[in-house]
């Protein structure tokens, strides 16, 4: 157990609070874009919507499609951009998600976009501060 520890202790040494925050968010973005690819009846429903109403090619289903392509996307590179150690990255992913939360909650207040994406806001703008606050946190700690 104790190689474990040890082990466990020098990646995150390495890696830092920063890049876990980046590792997580990139394997919980691979996870759920791949669900929405693999099931996305399931998707629909977990928005709130009846997949009975939205034929396969339903506008809906494709751009659902298109989101979860970008998320698989998106986990990957986030989890490429913490298993290379690029430095830099964590402070990336700060303000694209900065950006992408800003949008949504401009989109909203534009009546362009439905309120359900308040949701998206909230979940890139969270993700933002908590990368944020880590990456203060290892500047503090070194």
């Amino acid at each position: 157990m104790e190689i474990f520890s040890k082990a466990r202790e020098q990646l995150f040494r390495e890696r830092g609070a920063a890049g876990w925050t980046v590792g997580v968010a990139g394997v919980i973005a691979l996870g759920l874009g791949v669900l929405g690819l693999l099931n996305q009846d399931a998707q629909l429903a977990a928005v709130g919507l009846e997949p009975a109403a939205y034929p396969a090619d339903d506008p809906l289903r494709v751009t659902m499609t298109s989101t979860s392509i970008a998320a698989v996307n998106t986990g990957a590179l986030y989890v490429l951009g913490v298993a290379k150690g690029w430095s830099w990255f964590p402070a990336v992913t700060v303000a694209t998600r900065s950006a992408q939360a800003a949008g949504f909650l401009t989109m909203i207040a534009l009546g362009k976009a439905p309120t359900s994406y308040v949701g998206a806001a909230v979940w890139e703008a969270a993700g933002a501060v908590i990368t944020a606050g880590a990456l203060w946190w290892d500047r503090r700690s070194r």
